[in-house]
């Protein structure tokens, strides 16, 4: 029997297009798919933990800048330590392991130690960037000399009831008088432990042995029966040229 050639043409046709794959729906294109598998969005940046507190360290200007409980960048003059937390029995205690360490007790005091300067008793006002209005004055001692070998430190403070404070050993052994006895040349009296403690001076130009810098009076520190020599001046004396 001949098969007619419409009915042939009509079943190659339906069998062309069983062979074609099936049409993606309407919307579903490549490009539609691909919006469909939009990426997350960013993650919001973390935010800072950063703290920042400035602090007067025996007239040293001192910004710490926290970050959170487990390092601090400590700025002292132009000088900049990094620093990592190190135990402690209270407070804040931050070391670079190089003999730099400040150790804080909150924000309103604590304690700048320098690699081979005697200990500084430092203060804060407490809130970040202020300093507190009592720390300025306490920058600014009556007066301060300094020694090397062993480091030490004696300063008298300015006001109605001054107190002269002395550091030995780099720090080591501290000693405070208050009120003590001013003289015409110096400051005496009695620490709590009950240790004399006199600071002497004159008016000579005195070169500091290790740094040349000049100070405006030449010091003796006498602490029992120990002496020490070293420089000071007197709170607003000019500065002096260093050693040439």
């Amino acid at each position: 029997m001949r098969v007619s050639p419409f009915i042939l043409s009509l079943a190659i046709a339906t069998g062309l297009a069983a062979c074609q794959p099936a049409q993606q729906a309407d919307g579903a294109g490549p490009d539609a798919v691909a919006a469909g598998n939009e990426a997350p969005p960013p993650a919001a940046a973390p935010t800072s933990d950063e703290r920042v507190f400035a602090f007067q360290c025996d007239g040293l200007a001192v910004q710490a800048t926290y970050r959170g409980q487990d390092s601090a960048t400590v700025v002292v003059g132009g000088r900049t330590f990094l620093m990592a937390s190190e135990p402690a029995a209270s407070g804040a205690k931050f070391g670079d392991g190089q003999g730099n360490v400040f150790w804080t007790k909150g924000t309103t005091e604590g304690t700048l130690t320098l690699k081979g300067e005697p200990d500084r008793s430092c203060t804060g006002s407490g809130k970040e960037g202020e300093l507190a209005p009592a720390a300025a004055a306490s920058a600014a001692p009556a007066f301060r000399a300094t020694g090397n070998e062993p480091g030490w430190l004696a300063q008298v403070s300015a006001g109605d009831t001054p107190v002269l404070r002395v550091e030995t050993g780099y720090g080591e052994q501290k000693f405070e008088v208050l009120s003590p006895t001013q003289g015409k040349d110096g400051w005496s009296g009695k620490a709590a432990d009950g240790t004399d403690v006199k600071v002497s001076f004159q008016r000579t130009v005195c070169h500091d042995d290790m740094s040349g810098q000049a100070f405006g009076a030449t010091v003796m520190l006498t602490v029992g029966a120990r002496q020490y020599h070293g420089c000071g001046d007197f709170a607003g004396a000019p500065a002096l040229a260093e050693r040439p």
